[in-house]
């Protein structure tokens, strides 16, 4: 069973780590237990991390293990901490927790050089140097976890005062890295924050026309796939209108993601 640790604990936690290891070895703290690092919550389950390598990991791992942590049984993972499909999650007797990953976390989002350079040190010692996500990383990596206090960490974050736009452009750039469609998953979190805590942020409405754009790209790129080329045959097979679906079009192909055949009418849209 779970219990709940405040800073001097961690600390105390990160300590026995710099006296076991023999090896450089940078961390970086991305999830709830940092906010009791920036002070907006007392005490933490457990420490979500971040090292860059494989060989990071089995550092941290072996030493951990020394130390007396190791894997929680499956009846003791819950289903959501599954979904974050964490490298190593590893535990000690008092119940404490690290979920650790490598590069990606949850397999999604990658922890990139902008989130690296955005981090601040706030521990070293020995071989052992410990970096804290910015509040807005901190934040954004939350959109991917379903904990029931993940939202709650994020409202404490909204309320302490955030770039948004460091968010937003983060944002678009892990859409870019991974190919995924973030601003979804963003909107739907923000959609959360203001339906659950009364949280209005100032991104809302531009994460939600984003997101709307991509995904209607994303459905014209399937149908221009299945052989619909023209913008009539696209509009009723999505039963949008034309003059839309046009617009939409001429997006994409601005994007250079398309190419429009203006030889005859009417035009033609194909694949780059």
């Amino acid at each position: 069973m779970q219990g709940s640790f405040d800073k001097k604990y961690l600390l105390d936690e990160f300590e026995k780590v710099a006296s076991d290891i023999s090896k450089p070895l940078s961390i970086f703290i991305i999830g709830g237990g940092g906010l009791a690092f920036y002070g907006l919550k007392e005490a933490t389950k457990d420490i979500d991390v971040v090292v860059q390598t494989p060989e990071e990991l089995n550092v941290l791992k072996q030493t951990l293990m020394k130390l007396g942590y190791s894997t929680p049984g499956p009846n003791l993972i819950t289903k959501a901490y599954r979904e974050m499909q964490a490298n190593e999650i590893l535990e000690n007797e008092d119940g404490f927790r690290w979920d650790i990953f490598v590069g990606q976390v949850c397999k999604a989002l990658i922890f990139s050089e902008a989130m690296r350079s955005r981090s601040t040190e706030i521990y070293k010692k020995g071989f052992l140097t410990i970096f804290l996500a910015s509040k807005e990383d901190i934040f954004f990596f939350k959109e991917v976890t379903e904990r029931e206090a993940d939202l709650d960490d994020m409202r404490l974050l909204a309320e302490s005062g955030l770039n948004w736009d460091i968010i937003d452009q983060e944002c678009q750039s892990q859409s870019a890295l991974t190919g995924r469609l973030w601003e979804n998953a963003l909107y739907q979190k923000l959609i959360d924050l203001k339906e659950k805590h009364h949280i209005e942020t100032p991104i809302e409405k531009v994460i939600r026309k984003r997101a709307e754009e991509k995904l209607i790209e994303i459905t014209l790129i399937e149908e221009i796939k299945k052989g619909k080329n023209t913008v009539r045959e696209i509009s009723k097979a999505i039963n949008e209108p034309e003059q839309f679906v046009r617009k939409a079009l001429n997006r994409l192909a601005t994007k250079g993601k398309i190419k429009i055949d203006k030889t005859r009418r009417p035009y033609k849209y194909q694949l780059v």
